[in-house]
């Protein structure tokens, strides 16, 4: 798959769970090219409530639910979930796995 197309369908995959614009960008590059994200973001991805929680805008603080299950859902396990892991992902220099992400269907 190319990376634009892979962009693609993460890009859908957020809009289905309903994750807020402000934050797409960002999670499609953590995914897609291995870029940081901001403080917000790194909590969520390294599993850290109380530090996503206390980092979240008025608006990001009533999506978690929806963050978590599009990383559950539609992205690669290796990259989040730990701050181990998060910190792995961000340190390999392979390419990313471009392989389809599973559409979001929500309630699974």
């Amino acid at each position: 798959m190319r990376l634009d197309d892979y962009r693609a369908e993460l890009r859908q995959c957020l809009i289905d769970a309903d994750v807020p614009k402000t934050l797409r960008e960002g999670l499609i590059e953590y995914f897609a090219v291995r870029r940081p994200t901001g403080s917000f973001l790194r909590a969520v991805l390294e599993n850290n409530l109380r530090d996503a929680a206390l980092r979240a805008d008025p608006v990001n603080r009533f999506c978690l639910g929806e963050l978590a299950l599009v990383l559950y859902h539609c992205c690669p396990a290796a990259a989040w979930g730990s701050p181990w892991a998060v910190g792995a992902w961000l340190a390999a220099t392979e390419p990313v796995d471009l392989r389809s992400p599973p559409p979001f269907t929500e309630g699974d």
